[in-house]
């Protein structure tokens, strides 16, 4: 009994000595953990939306690969959010495969603690979209010179638009179109000038002479395309261009 007392009485000592001896430390780790905790947990709700909105916008523009002349964003929080805390935010639009421009529609969200609301931005974005350079009159092939590109806000053109001159050439006019409108594919449609089994006049060009012979098409192609024709008379299978109504030119 007298070792078990004396035991207890020195362990009572040195547990009474131990929170003094270390008051100030365990008091400075208290503070640190408490202060890392809530600057970790603080949110810039706004400042995270249009992170998330320039990084969709990017991702669009790599995929046509297209340049932005210029982008405004217009961002609506819901008021209280402000009071919100999350160590792992996500945000989501309701429509991640359309085009981030014109009214989005956020979903903002944290796991731990558990809370969601929505939030919308509205998103102007100028890019370079392919215009008719005049008036197009329906049953018209589509060539270069017929196209321009124009910087406009696409937010204003959101059902129907082309960024790229190439993807359009050789389709045809489905209705008419004035000088200056964008382009897009309601209003056309494809023409192919060249059908496959097709017999087609095949021109041959070297920098000496030009040939044609008769060849058959193996693919459809419209103006401009690049085809595998089958020569009648050898044939040898070759690729050439379609430069017209059942016209294919290839270069030796």
């Amino acid at each position: 009994m007298t070792y078990y007392l004396g035991h207890l009485k020195n362990n009572q000592q040195t547990e009474v000595k131990l929170p003094h001896r270390n008051y100030l430390y365990f008091l400075y780790f208290v503070m640190s953990c408490f202060i890392g905790t809530t600057q970790a947990n603080s949110i810039n709700f706004e400042q995270e939306s249009r992170h998330y909105i320039n990084q969709e916008i990017a991702r669009f523009l790599s995929y046509h690969g297209a340049i932005s002349q210029q982008q405004k964003i217009n961002l609506f929080i819901p008021k209280g959010s402000e009071d919100l805390e999350c160590t792992n935010l996500q945000i989501s639009r309701s429509k991640p495969s359309s085009v981030p421009a014109g009214r989005i529609r956020l979903t903002i969200k944290c796991d731990s603690p558990k809370w969601q609301f929505r939030a919308s931005a509205k998103v102007d974005l100028w890019m370079n979209l392919v215009v008719a350079k005049r008036d197009l009159q329906r049953g018209e092939i589509l060539t270069a010179d017929l196209l321009d590109t124009r910087s406009l806000n696409i937010a204003s053109h959101l059902h129907g638009m082309e960024v790229n001159i190439n993807n359009v050439i050789g389709m045809q006019v489905r209705r008419d179109i004035n000088s200056g409108d964008v382009i897009n594919r309601r209003l056309l449609e494809k023409q192919y000038l060249v059908n496959r089994d097709q017999h087609v006049e095949l021109h041959v060009s070297t920098p000496t002479f030009n040939a044609s012979v008769t060849a058959i098409a193996l693919e459809d192609g419209q103006l401009g395309q690049r085809i595998k024709v089958k020569n009648l008379t050898s044939g040898q299978v070759v690729e050439g261009q379609v430069i017209g109504k059942g016209t294919v030119k290839i270069f030796l």
